[in-house]
């Protein structure tokens, strides 16, 4: 009798112990699933960032052009100097490259005409290897002044010019004294030939209307390319 007691004994905590199993062990399950999909990893799922259009990238130019050697179509490069965040979100890493071509070069011409040079910028390759279409241009580079050029609303660069006015006043005189000097040394047949409407006439094409001066945009020149349309990226970071 004693054993039929224990055995029955036994069947019952047999059976408590799988229901307990079967009842606790899926919350247990499910509260697990909730605390991965809760977990940082889970919530580092690249979404998506947009940068505005009209956003500004601080860049290093790290291509030499000069309107003298360099062609249309040759390429154009720059590096994120400074990152790009958008609402607090890491958009554009600094390192990011810029990649684009020249579009226009137009040498300097006569009457001061200056040279100038186009470029577009229209992919941006981020560290992680991935490559996006963008449309930009350059607006600005640092000390402009020294490079002597000027940078357009299109974002064409244009020479400056060689002479001022100033200059061009002081050439004319200087025809002028030649013209004297020249005429008591050979006489006054000859000076006809070399006075200064004659100097000005032989030598004012050179003088009086000399060409403009190229563009040059020295390797890692500092400036800044503005994005004409925004930009949607997937990010992780």
């Amino acid at each position: 009798m004693r054993r039929i007691v224990l055995a029955f004994a036994a069947t019952g905590l047999f059976a408590l112990a799988g229901w307990c199993q079967d009842s606790v062990l899926p919350s247990l399950l499910a509260h697990r699933t909730q605390l991965d999909v809760d977990s940082p990893a889970a919530q580092a799922e690249p979404r998506s960032v947009t940068v505005p259009a009209e956003t500004e990238l601080a860049v290093q130019v790290l291509s030499g052009i000069h309107t003298q050697v360099s062609h249309v179509d040759d390429p154009v490069i720059a590096q994120l100097v400074q990152p790009v965040y958008v609402g607090g979100q890491l958009a554009l890493p600094s390192g990011s490259l810029v990649d684009g071509r020249i579009t226009l070069i137009r040498r300097p011409g006569r009457r001061h005409r200056p040279a100038e040079l186009g470029m577009r910028f229209d992919h941006i390759l981020l560290p992680t290897g991935e490559s996006k279409p963008i449309a930009a241009v350059l607006t600005a580079v640092d000390n402009p002044a020294t490079l002597d050029f000027h940078i357009d609303a299109e974002g064409h660069l244009i020479g400056g010019r060689k002479s001022s006015w100033k200059a061009l006043f002081g050439g004319v005189a200087g025809l002028g004294a030649f013209g004297v000097v020249r005429a008591a040394m050979v006489g006054a047949t000859a000076a006809s030939a070399i006075t200064p409407i004659g100097g000005a006439a032989l030598f004012g094409a050179g003088i009086l209307w000399p060409h403009g001066k190229e563009v040059n945009l020295p390797p890692s020149t500092h400036g800044r390319v503005r994005l004409n349309n925004p930009l949607t990226l997937r990010v992780a970071w």
